[in-house]
């Protein structure tokens, strides 16, 4: 990494060097290219031409063209084992439509064209521009002043590099200066003849980096293109001068005298010193000129930059080298910095912090910092130590690389841990633990969680089944919860807050300090406490524990409590595309490109009956949704009774989902007698933008039943998504219609019912796809329960609720923590902290837990609740684990079955009891 910042500063310190003066990279030069030839502006091609005098390797290098706006993008890569010997050539052509049309054929295609007014640049293989060339100042690609465009006029021309006296092409660093125009163009090829290099002789660029008070040498060197002759050798004239550093000044030491390359040797070196500093200074420059070569020899470089790079290291403390920000203030420089206590060590570094007594007063600063260096260090928790090292930033953590680590002293007490608890990190992202951040402040300082709960199970990288897990520092699951959501302007006349995306949510790495064994898997639920530092990596803060305690691990499947005689139970299950093999739907039912396999639904039919058998303890009804037919519903009572010797029957009617998915009911023959199974409202339509449709995709199903002496009845529903809900724009419009009419048009359905028979218990259950409060644009839950409020939702219903009495929520009487039944990744962007970071992240993702699936009584029903219970598994396990559990021949099968998890309702009746002793005597 230093060298790479080397290159960097080089490479920085070169660009504000006079353009009068050669300044040569590379021996890879753009030597001949047009942007539009007579076929038009695809007719295009690039011609590279190796310069010196050994074989290039240029395998992985770039072909990168711009734009006039200095927009840019990779037109070729270069494959392995491309390379160009000495003096030659290789053709890069444009194959698209209306592409090259020259005769000589291209070694390379490309198929993006370059603009009329762009520009191009060859990339080495670690993406450093080696040869640029612009046709407009607008152009990110340019040397000194750029072409003049060829204009939009079809011809057969090009742009081409004058040529030395070597036979070289010209490059001073200035397009303008080292082009000229070729009408017609020739292009060459690898099968063209090669330039014949002459003697000649040429100076490469060098660096030296100075760190304090001593001179340093400064190595050049000249290299011929043939060896000198035997006998006197040959002589040339080097000589120094000012550019931005100054001999005069005390820089550097002038030169100016001959130099001789002894007979056969085709190279020789000479050092230029460079006086040091004991003060930081801005990086400098000098340039030296060859003259006078003899022998016949030509100057085919005759002009080298050296670059002085000033790494005086700084004093400073941590808090210093950390600031308030993601980026050091310090970044790219040396620091000493002493005196700090050893924190945590890891497999390829360690973390350090300032001792408390030395702690700066700013709480919005850190006094801790990861120290990389590469291999197991050999420092132990508590030593004291002095490190001399490079400030960078790695996917925005700052640390400490190639470092200098002296230990002065060992077993000294560890800085204070910060404790995260329920205050801290803050869950207000209107007042953040670090003010714009809620982490960056205590960044690799040592913290302690006494409280933790694990929020999701892990997450599974390349190689690693088992790796980072979710995690909250309050003991709570991280809950959607009442308002619109977070970044989302709350629209007039809507008096709900923003949700606050759960900013307190953050991550842990179990096993990178070593603290538990590598692949170790966690459930969600399972609380914990622990000690550690925090982190950061790829988008997100986290949590290395160096010490871990696993307080309470919950297991999975995780059944709901068996319930006593007396009870009547009621359940609901999404079944995540329940489907059958055959594509006879306008969509997939699948959602996928195809649909499963006969094993694939065999073996689904299989891990719902082990979810609904074992983890729901076989329900007396069942509501189903995402099933596409009676006869997969048939299937999966068949399944029941084959495993569990549960006889169910199987009820579902068609709906109107373009994939197929429809509601169903599973009924237990031994404990309910079924009266009555109908579809509601499932002929309703609506306005959709004009058209007459279907209000409901899958409309409302009703049983009418009754077990031991009580009647009862249950609605299954699943209505419209929530997909565009949040979002902007006519799609969003529309599906907040819909789903307001569609909750409408259920609500009326069960007040029709309550007013014919109002003593009747009465539940609605199933997938609503809303919150159990107003998401801010439509409370699906509250208008079909009777409990919409104008004043919270964007679409008003405009007078009285539908439902009276209104319909009670039994999810209100489930514990706090255990109010979920899907989990979605909200992907937040950059907010509350959270840092875009590098390519393909986006920001910050928190995995929020929802109700989405509910049970609605009416008071008869209510006046039995006894209570209501979610099984878990399939929301709370790790990645790999609903991997493994696919193919599982146990219980263990029902984890992952479905993306929710379903719930059951117990209500008291005391004659199904008296029902059953009456059947059998």
């Amino acid at each position: 990494m230093q060298g790479m910042n080397m290159r960097r500063a080089v490479m920085a310190t070169l660009t504000g060097v006079a353009l009068s003066f050669s300044a040569y990279a590379s021996d890879l030069e753009i030597n001949q290219f047009r942007a539009r030839g007579p076929a038009g502006g695809n007719d295009e091609f690039v011609e590279l031409i190796n310069a010196g005098s050994t074989a290039l390797d240029v395998s992985g290098y770039q072909l990168n063209g711009s734009n006039a706006s200095g927009t840019v993008g990779t037109r070729l890569t270069l494959p392995a084992g491309t390379s160009i010997a000495p003096g030659c050539h290789l053709l890069l052509t444009n194959k698209s439509s209306g592409g090259y049309s020259g005769s000589v054929a291209g070694d390379l295609t490309y198929s993006t064209g370059v603009t009329d007014t762009g520009g191009l640049a060859i990339l080495d293989a670690s993406g450093t521009i080696v040869d640029q060339v612009g046709l407009s100042s607008g152009s990110a690609y340019q040397e000194g002043t750029p072409l003049t465009s060829l204009g939009s006029t079809n011809g057969d021309q090009s742009y081409i590099r004058s040529t030395n006296a070597a036979g070289l092409p010209n490059d001073s660093g200035d397009n303008s200066a080292d082009f000229v125009l070729l009408s017609p163009s020739a292009p060459q090829n690898s099968a063209s003849p090669c330039v014949a290099l002459g003697a000649s002789m040429s100076i490469a660029d060098a660096s030296a980096t100075v760190r304090g008070a001593a001179d340093v040498a400064m190595p050049f060197t000249i290299t011929l293109s043939k060896p000198a002759p035997a006998g006197t050798g040959i002589t040339v004239h080097v000589a120094t001068a000012d550019d931005t550093a100054s001999a005069s000044a005390g820089d550097y030491d002038a030169l100016n005298t001959d130099l001789t390359v002894a007979p056969g040797q085709s190279s020789t070196s000479f050092n230029v010193t460079v006086h040091g500093s004991t003060v930081g200074k801005t990086d400098r420059a000098f340039h030296i000129t060859l003259s006078n070569p003899s022998g016949g020899y030509t100057l085919a470089r005759d002009s080298a930059i050296g670059a002085i790079l000033y790494d005086i290291p700084v004093d400073a403390e941590i808090w210093q080298i950390q600031g308030r920000e993601q980026t050091s203030p310090l970044l790219g420089k040396t620091v000493l910095t002493h005196g700090n206590i050893v924190t945590a060590v890891g497999p390829a570094g360690f973390t350090m912090q300032t001792p408390d007594a030395r702690a700066d007063a700013d709480p919005l600063t850190s006094n801790g910092v990861y120290v990389f260096t590469g291999s197991a260090p050999s420092v132990a928790i508590g030593d004291v130590v002095d490190v001399d090292a490079v400030v960078d930033n790695y996917y925005h953590l700052t640390e400490l690389k190639n470092p200098v680590v002296n230990i002065f002293s060992h077993n000294a007490e560890l800085p204070k841990a910060v404790r995260f608890d329920a205050g801290t990190p803050s869950s207000d992202p209107q007042h953040l633990s670090c003010g714009a951040t809620n982490f960056q402040c205590f960044i690799s300082m040592r913290v302690k969680v006494s409280h933790g709960m694990i929020n999701t199970g892990n997450k599974r990288f390349s190689g690693e089944p088992f790796a980072e897990v979710s995690i909250t520092a309050s003991g709570k699951r991280s809950l959607r919860e009442p308002g619109v959501v977070y970044g989302v302007p709350v629209p007039d006349g809507v008096s709900l807050p923003n949700w606050d995306g759960n900013p307190e949510v953050f991550k842990m790495n179990t096993a990178d300090f070593g603290a538990v064994p590598l692949n170790t898997p966690f459930n969600a639920g399972s609380t914990f406490a622990a000690e550690g530092v925090i982190s950061y990596d790829f988008g997100a803060y986290t949590l290395i524990p160096t010490k871990f305690h696993l307080k309470q691990a919950v297991e999975l499947p995780r059944a709901v409590d068996k319930a006593p005689p007396v009870a009547l139970r009621v359940g609901a299950l999404n079944t995540e595309r329940f489907c059958d093999t055959t594509f006879d739907t306008t969509y997939t039912c699948s959602g996928g490109s195809k649909e499963p396999s006969d094993a694939e639904v065999q073996r689904k039919t299989q891990r719902l009956a082990a979810y609904i058998g074992s983890v729901l303890r076989l329900p007396d009804v069942v509501s189903v949704e995402e099933v596409k037919n009676l006869a997969l519903l048939q299937g999966l009572a068949k399944q029941l009774g084959d495993d569990y010797h549960a006889s169910y029957d199987a009820y579902l009617m068609e709906g109107h989902d373009p994939s197929g998915i429809d509601v169903g009911f599973l009924v237990r023959t031994d404990r309910v007698k079924v009266l009555s199974v109908r579809q509601l409202a499932a002929d309703e339509t609506w306005d959709d933008n004009g058209q007459t449709a279907y209000i409901h995709d899958h409309p409302p199903l009703l049983l009418t039943a009754q077990a031991g002496l009580m009647r009862f009845q249950v609605i299954a529903v699943h209505t419209k998504a929530r997909q565009n809900v949040d979002k902007t724009g006519s799609s969003a419009d529309r599906d907040r219609a819909k789903r307001f009419e569609q909750a409408r048009s259920i609500a009326s359905q069960v007040q029709a019912l309550q007013q014919a028979s109002p003593l009747t218990p009465l539940m609605v259950v199933g997938d609503f796809n809303a919150y159990q409060f107003s998401d801010g644009f439509v409370d699906m839950v509250g208008l079909i329960s009777g409990r919409y409020k104008d004043s919270e939702n964007l679409l008003k219903l405009g007078g009285p609720n539908i439902v009276h009495p209104a319909l009670w929520n039994a999810v209100e009487s489930v514990p706090y923590n255990d109010r979920y039944s899907f989990q979605f990744t909200q992907n937040f962007g950059e907010i509350q902290g959270y840092t875009r970071a590098g390519s393909g992240n986006s920001g910050r993702s928190v995995p929020t837990f929802q109700v989405l699936d509910h049970a609605l009584l009416n008071w008869p029903a209510r006046l039995r609740f006894m209570r209501m219970q979610y099984g878990r598994g399939n929301l709370d396990a790790p990645a790999q684990t609903l991997d493994d559990a696919a193919s599982a021949t146990d219980a263990t099968k029902a984890i992952g079955a479905s993306d929710h998890d379903g719930f059951v309702v117990e209500l008291l009746d005391p004659s199904i009891v008296i029902g059953r002793r009456h059947r059998v005597h």
